[in-house]
């Protein structure tokens, strides 16, 4: 039998009474089988099963209540379980931090986190938006041809529905809204239907800026957390943890402002942190809109620098995204690739990368010519240097903590998001601040004990003192762990003492180290 520390074992106990609406409980299993119309409410005191696609139609909407389970059944290819939000359809599934909505499978049971192997991936479809927003390209000769463009969803057929095309996308209203998603957690998705043609954790087709979406996460998803196909639709707070394919894919000209993404990788199955396409693989002929995004405070992590095939990013086909103040660190390839049709937009400045960390690549920053630019370019200020987060972690030992520490490069910035309603004006690189781990409480990170367990802040100094280093720290403890690492990608932590003081000696070694105090 496996043993467990205390803490991890009370923190998911915890937060699966949020998730099952504390002393509310479930009072009946609806399988849903029928297609949303009209106005239809999902509510937390009982969970729903997806029975294959289901469809909110043009003009329903389908309202879940904070907390609420949605799982589907299991399938492959076509006969997978997803939900798909049809353009004039609309979705509310506005969770909060203590009880987020959670889409997983049927086979999940939300209240025990380690009931499905950690990585376990495509045991259902995943959730898409299509809406009408602009797209540049099709693949559909017919949606290519039409004014204005639409594009029929990757690998599905052009079906109609009640009169309606459901897999259709774009459109000429980059207004569009397909509703509000906050504080959602997606799980053990994706699905492929032909080769490079999948859903997603979240599939984002021709949405538009007027839906709101913020604080979603993807895990362990069978392809990519989230792709987006055009569209202007912005996000804010979204986490891509464990997929086996790109964190964040992007394609057909989407131009959406975003801010605070989190993503992590794993060597068994990972491939870019992003694959940045502005048009479908070769059938790109640089058409207008261009994919001219920006993405503001982004820390990806990747699988760790001893894998392969593992880039931190890679821009092609007329792609034009703009990255500022994001961290990058511990992939096992290359920085950043460009590709040769992009390298028109660099060379424009529609491509731009600023003010980034990145570190902890065993390939090249630039891995060809078209992308020395970003780094031999000093105005750029794109940095190799250690962003010194204070954990990194791929196991459910409480030591994943993207948060810079007190003496990180990360915490100031020359830059500062614009301040212009929707970012938020902040001075820092990476998606956290000090101290707001806003991962904590309603993700499975946290559920499952990945993050470290929230409590009182700790501060742990360290000063020089002749050949020795003196750690401090702050706390109430009355016993606590002294732990090393020699690398942050090291599996596990080294216990150096148990303490009952707030202070520990160290001599030096002449080697690089990093410590970390744990209360047992």
């Amino acid at each position: 039998m496996r043993k467990r520390t205390m803490k991890p074992i009370q923190r998911s106990l915890l937060l699966a009474t949020a998730l099952c609406g504390g002393l509310i409980a479930l009072t009946d299993t609806i399988q849903v089988t029928e297609n949303i119309t009209g106005r239809v409410e999902w509510t937390r005191d009982n969970e729903y099963v997806l029975n294959g696609f289901i469809y909110v139609l043009a003009g329903g909407e389908l309202h879940i209540e904070a907390g609420t389970v949605v799982k589907a059944r299991p399938g492959t290819q076509n006969d997978a379980s997803a939900l798909i939000v049809t353009q004039g359809g609309k979705i509310y599934a506005e969770g909060t931090p203590t009880s987020p909505i959670i889409f997983t499978a049927e086979a999940d049971d939300v209240a025990d986190p380690d009931d499905l192997p950690l990585f376990e991936r495509g045991l259902w479809g995943g959730v898409v938006l299509l809406g009408r927003a602009s797209i540049n390209t099709s693949l559909d000769t017919a949606g290519n041809a039409a004014s204005p463009k639409y594009d029929v969803f990757e690998g599905l057929p052009d079906t109609q529905v009640a009169g309606q095309f459901v897999h259709r996308f774009g459109g000429a209203d980059d207004d569009d809204s397909s509703g509000v998603m906050r504080y959602v957690s997606i799980r053990h998705a994706g699905t492929q239907f032909q080769p490079n043609k999948e859903l997603n954790g979240l599939s984002l087709g021709g949405v538009g800026r007027g839906t709101v979406l913020e604080f979603i996460e993807c895990y362990a998803i069978a392809d990519d957390g989230f792709e987006f196909f055009g569209g202007t639709v912005n996000t804010k707070y979204l986490v891509s943890a464990f997929v086996d394919d790109d964190m964040f894919d992007t394609d057909q000209g989407w131009r959406g402002k975003n801010q605070f993404w989190f993503g992590i990788q794993e060597p068994g199955k990972k491939d870019n942190g992003g694959e940045l396409n502005g048009e479908p693989n070769g059938a790109a002929v640089n058409a207008a809109p261009v994919a001219a995004y920006q993405v503001y405070n982004a820390t990806w992590i990747g699988a760790g620098r001893d894998t392969t095939g593992n880039r931190g990013m890679t821009i092609r086909e007329y792609a034009a995204p703009k990255f500022y103040n994001c961290v990058f660190t511990d992939f096992g390839g290359s920085a950043v690739r460009v590709d040769d049709k992009s390298a028109v937009h660099l060379a424009s400045g529609l491509l731009d990368l600023r003010d980034n960390l990145f570190f902890g690549f065993t390939g090249p920053l630039a891995e060809n010519a078209n992308a020395e630019v970003l780094f031999t370019d000093a105005s750029r200020n794109n940095r190799e240097l250690d962003p010194r987060l204070r954990g990194i972690s791929r196991e459910p030992n409480g030591g994943l903590d993207p948060r810079p520490a007190p003496d990180s490069p990360a915490l100031t910035s020359p830059r500062t998001a614009p301040a212009d309603g929707f970012y938020t004006p902040v001075a820092y690189q990476g998606a956290f601040d000090a101290n707001d781990l806003w991962l904590q409480g309603w993700t499975f990170l946290s559920q499952k004990g990945f993050l470290p367990a929230p409590g009182e802040e700790v501060v742990l100094t360290a000063v020089r003192d002749g050949n020795d280093l003196v750690l401090t720290w702050t706390g109430t403890g009355t016993s606590y762990r002294v732990q090393k690492k020699t690398s942050l990608t090291d599996a596990e932590w080294t216990d150096l003492a148990t303490t009952s003081a707030r202070t520990y000696r160290v001599p030096m070694e002449g080697e690089t180290g990093y410590f970390r105090v744990v209360q047992p």
